[in-house]
Order: C-alpha cells, then sequence, then structure tokens
C-alpha cells in the first residue's frame, strides 16, 4: 500500500509505502502453479507486484530476497510497461518502506521503523477501476511529456508530502496527519487520476471532518480502486458508511514481505 508517492515515484521521486496483511499464496501442485489470494484485484493494492514476487519466490525455491525481487520487477515491467518498481520491493521486503526509483538500473530503499503507531486507517473499495495500471501510468506519462513544468510542480508538492509523513512516522515534525492525507489527495486530483464519483465520496468524508486518499494508480473514468480513510472519530465515519451502504474494512500494515510458509 502506497501511503505517499504515487505516480511521482516513477518520475524519481520518494515513495513512503508499507505491506498490509492482505496475503497472496502460491505453492507447487503436481508442478504447476496454483495461487490464493485475499488481496483485491486492480485496485491499488498491488495485487500484481504481489503474484510477481510470490511467483518469483516458487521458481527460485529458496528466499533471497533481493534476486526474488529482481526477477519480479522483470515481470512487473511485462504488466506494466514503465513500473518505479516500489510494488514489488515492498511486497518482497516488507514493513514500511522509502523508496526512490534513481534510474532503470538503480533503486534506492531503506527499511523504516516508525516511532510513533501508526493511525487507525480504513479501507474504502470504490471499485476496480476501468484503466488498467499499465493504461492509468501511461496516461500521466502522455500528459506529463506535455505539461512537463506542470507536472512536476506538482511531483515536487507530492514529495513535501511524503517526506511530512515520513517526518511525523519518525517524530521529526507534528504534523496533522489527516491534514496531509487530504492534501496528498488534492494533489494527485491535479494529475488526473481520481474519478469523479471517487472525489464526490472523498469530498463527503471530508465534510464529516475525515480524510481519505487513493492508493495506487486510481482510476478517472468511473471507479479509482481502493481509497484509505482516516477519522479522528471513528464512530462519525460508520454512520456516514453505513447511511451510504458502502464496504469498508480495517488493515493492518507493517506487515511481512515474502516468507515460506511452514
Amino acid at each position: 500500500m502506497i501511503i505517499s508517492g504515487e505516480h511521482a515515484v516513477v518520475y524519481g521521486y520518494p515513495a513512503l509505502v508499507t505491506a498490509t496483511d492482505k496475503r497472496l499464496v502460491a505453492e507447487k501442485i503436481n508442478g504447476k502453479a496454483k495461487i490464493s489470494s485475499n488481496i483485491p484485484i486492480g485496485a491499488g493494492m498491488g495485487s500484481s507486484a504481489a503474484f510477481a514476487v510470490a511467483k518469483s519466490a516458487l521458481k527460485l525455491g529458496k528466499l533471497d530476497l533481493e534476486e526474488i525481487c529482481s526477477l519480479a520487477y522483470k515481470l512487473e515491467k511485462v504488466q506494466h510497461g514503465n513500473p518505479s518498481g516500489v510494488d514489488n520491493t515492498i511486497c518482497t521486503y516488507g514493513g514500511y518502506l522509502w523508496y526512490r526509483k534513481e534510474s532503470e538500473s538503480l533503486k534506492t530503499f531503506k527499511n523504516i521503523t516508525p516511532k510513533r503507531r501508526f493511525p487507525k486507517i480504513y479501507l474504502l473499495n470504490t471499485g476496480k477501476p476501468e484503466e488498467s495500471t499499465k493504461e492509468m501510468v501511461t496516461h500521466v506519462s502522455d500528459i506529463y511529456r506535455n505539461r512537463k513544468p506542470y507536472y512536476d510542480g506538482v511531483f515536487k508538492e507530492i514529495e513535501k508530502v511524503t517526506k511530512g509523513l515520513l517526518g511525523y512516522l519518525l517524530k521529526d515534525n507534528s504534523s496533522d496527519f489527516g491534514e496531509m492525507i487530504k492534501l496528498n489527495e488534492s494533489l494527485l486530483e491535479k494529475l488526473g487520476v481520481v474519478s469523479s464519483s471517487t472525489k464526490s465520496l472523498i469530498r463527503a468524508i471530508e465534510k464529516i471532518g475525515g480524510s481519505a486518499k487513493i492508493t495506487g494508480a486510481g482510476g478517472k473514468v468511473s471507479a479509482s480502486g481502493i481509497v484509505i480513510v482516516y477519522h479522528s472519530e471513528p464512530e462519525r465515519l460508520m454512520k456516514l458508511i453505513k447511511e451510504r451502504k458502502l464496504s469498508i474494512s480495517s488493515v493492518r500494515i507493517g506487515e511481512e514481505g515474502v516468507r515460506i510458509e511452514k
């Protein structure tokens, strides 16, 4: 799950990411891989990266994290064209990561140990986007070429938020978590990766004092996948969810990456 840095990470800006308790399992049965998963597909939670990592680990036959991550990235390139590599990296190593794609051949990341408890967040599924991750990445890329100064400006603002959230986790600042999530969402909307219906839903959450943002590539036509939701008074959030008959779930983060099940 990307906490902050969607799309910007493709262009060399940092991303703050975490592994969740949603998992995919690959096992070899009679020479064919059997897959089971509780990760929402095509919703911005790295389901394809989890598959690529599990398949790579199964093929390799041992828990060599660097090699697994490298193999998974190659599979992600086939699937998405120009991925940043952040999804397969967090799925491999788990926990919290600060990630940056310096170039195609150099990707740097560092494990982050939070010095404060991450606020309680929920996952709200707005539905599977009509566009694939590859299509959304290409959409941003096409516009970026024609509006580079504007998009670089937005990416730089996203980087400030990403660094602000990192500072929040490390207790280096006293930034308001909810306000940073709200600002992050407004910047993603400037990139054109959030559908009108999803924006409307997020405005309703903000109206009752909460904040929310998409995670992942998003979607611009109808749905935008998973939305991270936060409210300092969860009961107010649950009232809205009940009134609108929406589906929301809790999630554990900072979880383990790839592993061999006993």
